[in-house]
């Protein structure tokens, strides 16, 4: 029998075995003899036995996802930031559009400046106007124009008899001076709402009047819905500055037009009227008569009357200045109970109004050129000058009419005859019963000339938009008030009718039982009655066919997250 020889290994000698972790997975494949199944392969039982899960490829699979991870990120992050970036200045361009600042501005001051009129006309919707953000827009505004290293360079202080912080604007230009004005009255106007609203200096935080708590203020009002913690007096001092001082300032300031100075002037006389400061109301409201009165030069007599305060016709046509004036001065006196003076005042401006020169064909009415150029224009032209408006920056507005000169009676114009005719039917209705028909006939007459200037008045003119407010404003109320003299009448027409039913009843009869007609005299006429009754059909009829004027509802803003919504 053959013996087997084992081969002998030599020492030193280097096994030619290949270590399965060194070597790639094709490697390994191409060494074995026989196929990688799992029924196949010997499990390992020695706890030395070690498996490799952090591979070379693996690494690089790792790195190159975090890589590709960051790399996504940062592109999502800056594409999010252009998109804000992009819907900013979308914003602040339509914003600029909107409301109009001065190109000599800073950005900060005409941010702040749009911000005023977004507050005040733009609120967001089913909410009323915030007066708090209006104030701080406004007092924000007007502190960087006063400020000599931002917007206020060239500014001088007025002369030391007016009012302190009253500013000389005569070296700014037409634009800077028109901006200025309008941020002036809106804080005044701001302030009005604000007045007695409290800072907490230990928070920073505002509340309103009557909420302290101290000696001053025994009884503190409870806070309203959205304050909590009710300040303490000697924490607080007031917010915003009074509007009386705000006011005499704007009065004061040199560089402001006469109609500037007018309109100020009709603005505080009505706070103080407001404020039940009765007299000095009236003064103001008498020197902003005299001064529309006192610029018109080279008339053949005054164009006003100081004894009836009415306007002279032999003085030929007033102005804008002396119209709006004399047209606050009666309302002034009619609210104050002087219906004597109130009503020849208001009549004669409403004469006035009426004899005004139309509109001439080389000046047509802006609602008319709108339409003209939009059936003139073809869709392709339409398209043409939007792409031009999107890229070229809007103009700032030509500055207004001085008002020295008398107005043509466009649009605007006919609103303030129609208001005019509400105030005086309100007046004849209230004060003469014999001639309620006829302050009923004014009040009718004033409804039909607001809905026939709403029709005429383009709806997306903005430079139109106050005289559509007027407008808007006499049809809502003109209608309230038909409405409520009609349900009177025919109340008091009832009531008379019943009154003479029940004296016809207690009344005896003759002997015939009234085959002459003794029982008849007495009855009303059914005619008269059945009249008030249709008019409040009638008026009702109106009162649904103009409700999408009256109203102006808007569709609601469609922002992205709109998508998300039910």
């Amino acid at each position: 029998m053959r013996s087997r020889v084992l081969p002998i290994r030599r020492a030193g000698a280097r096994s030619t075995t290949q270590r399965n972790f060194a070597q790639s997975t094709a490697t390994r494949a191409s060494l074995r003899a026989r196929p990688q199944l799992p029924f196949l392969t010997v499990p390992i039982t020695s706890r030395s036995g070690r498996v490799r899960f952090l591979t070379t490829e693996r690494k690089a699979q790792l790195k190159y996802e975090i890589l590709t991870g960051i790399k996504y990120t940062g592109y999502i992050w800056i594409a999010g930031a252009c998109v804000i970036a992009i819907w900013g200045a979308v914003s602040i361009e339509r914003g600029e559009r909107k409301f109009p600042t001065s190109d000599e501005w800073s950005f900060i001051t005409r941010f702040d400046y749009r911000g005023i009129y977004y507050s005040r006309y733009s609120p967001t919707q089913g909410k009323t106007v915030d007066w708090i953000q209006v104030a701080h827009w406004a007092e924000a505004c007007v502190k960087r124009l006063h400020d000599p290293e931002i917007d206020g360079a060239g500014l001088k202080d007025a002369p030391s008899d007016c009012p302190p912080g009253t500013k000389d604007i005569t070296a700014k230009s037409e634009n800077w001076r028109r901006g200025y004005y309008n941020a002036m009255m809106q804080y005044a106007k701001a302030s009005e709402h604000m007045e007695g609203w409290l800072l907490d200096k230990t928070r920073n935080r505002i509340f309103p009047p009557g909420t302290m708590i101290g000696p001053s203020n025994p009884y503190p009002k409870p806070l309203p819905p959205g304050f909590t913690g009710a300040p303490r007096e000697e924490d607080c001092e007031l917010r915003h500055e009074n509007p009386d001082d705000i006011y005499l300032r704007i009065l004061h300031t040199v560089g402001f037009t006469n109609r500037q100075k007018i309109e100020a002037r009709i603005a505080y006389a009505n706070w103080l009227e407001y404020k039940g400061i009765s007299g000095p109301a009236a003064i103001i409201y008498e020197d902003a008569l005299n001064m529309a009165a006192e610029e018109l030069k080279d008339l053949p007599v005054h164009p006003l009357d100081k004894k009836t305060m009415t306007l002279n016709e032999s003085a030929g046509l007033p102005s804008e200045n002396l119209l709006n004036s004399l047209t606050a001065y009666g309302t002034f006196r009619a609210r104050q109970g002087d219906l004597a003076q109130a009503l020849p005042t208001l009549v004669s401006v409403l004469k006035a109004r009426k004899s005004l020169p139309p509109p001439s064909d080389d000046l047509p009415s802006l609602s008319g050129n709108l339409r003209k150029k939009e059936a003139k224009d073809g869709w392709i032209r339409s398209i043409g000058s939007l792409v031009r408006s999107i890229f070229t920056p809007p103009a700032y507005p030509p500055p207004p009419p001085d008002g020295s000169s008398p107005p043509v009676r466009d649009p605007p114009e006919l609103c303030q005859e129609a208001a005019l005719s509400l105030h005086i039917g309100e007046i004849m209705y209230a004060t003469n019963p014999s001639a309620r028909e006829e302050g009923l006939g004014w009040t009718r007459e004033a409804v039909d000339i607001a809905e026939e200037q709403l029709h005429k008045i383009h709806p997306t003119a903005r430079e139109e938009r106050p005289a559509r407010e007027a407008c808007r404003e006499c049809l809502a109320t003109g209608l309230g008030n038909w409405s409520k003299m009609v349900a009177r009448l025919a109340k008091e027409e009832e009531a008379r009718k019943a009154a003479a039913e029940e004296q016809l009843k207690n009344k005896p009869s003759g002997w015939f039982g009234g085959l002459w007609g003794e029982g008849e005299n007495g009855r009303p006429e059914e005619g008269h009655t059945n009249r008030w009754v249709a008019e409040e059909m009638v008026i009702e009829e109106r009162q649904r066919r103009v409700k999408d004027l009256v109203e102006d509802l808007k569709p609601p803003s469609r922002g992205p997250l709109s998508f998300f919504k039910a």
